[in-house]
């Protein structure tokens, strides 16, 4: 049990707690699961508070993770099950990077939907892609299966889906694959034969 003798809250709800014993804990308020330090300013009990050590080191840890966690989405969008996994190679428990993935999900900082958006428009612009393989590598990224279908479903959507199977069958061309070969090829992909026909008849005609 830690006697918390003063805190303060400072930008972003960041509390900055002082023990008994000189220990400093600084921490998201969000993150405390004695809901002290999240009540109102006048509501708030004030100290000395007695805090059980596991809680006030869960609110730390989930303070920690969150701050991991921006600074990864800082440079690229990323995904729940990537994070989870950078996170966790950066030393952080499980429930910390749970708690701290959940509220940046709710926050809409972190997003499945936006980073497949993200990464099938990179993917389409450099190579032959199509829905069935698109699906099937951020599957086997871990990316979630709802937001997958959804992010196809807004790529693909009018005519960005005319434009995209252009574009692999251009790609296709460009490396020398004939007709035949082609169509086989944006089939396997996930393209409807139907459309896969009108994008080459355009290339060769």
């Amino acid at each position: 049990m830690a006697r918390i003798v003063s805190y303060e809250e400072g930008a972003l709800g960041t509390v900055k707690a002082v023990a008994e014993d000189g220990s400093l804990f600084r921490f998201k308020s969000a993150y405390d699961a004695t809901g002290l330090f999240a009540a109102p300013v006048g509501v708030r009990p004030e100290p000395p508070l007695d805090i059980p050590d596991e809680l006030l080191s869960a609110a730390v840890e989930a303070t920690e993770a969150e701050a991991r966690a921006l600074s990864l989405l800082a440079r690229a969008e990323q995904f729940r099950f990537g994070l989870e996994l950078k996170l966790a190679s950066r030393g952080a428990p499980k429930a910390a990077a749970k708690a701290a993935l959940d509220r940046l999900e709710a926050e809409g900082l972190l997003s499945d939907e936006r980073y497949a958006e993200s990464w099938i428009r990179q993917r389409c612009r450099s190579r032959a892609e199509g829905p069935r393989s698109l699906s099937a590598s951020l599957s086997s990224r871990g990316v979630d299966r709802r937001a997958i279908k959804t992010a196809l479903s807004r790529a693909f959507e009018g005519e960005a889906r005319g434009e995209a199977i252009a574009r692999a069958a251009a790609s296709l061309a460009a490396k020398g694959f004939d007709t035949r070969r082609s169509r086989a090829i944006l089939i396997e992909l996930g393209w409807r034969s139907g459309e896969v026909d009108d994008a080459i008849d355009a290339i060769e005609q």
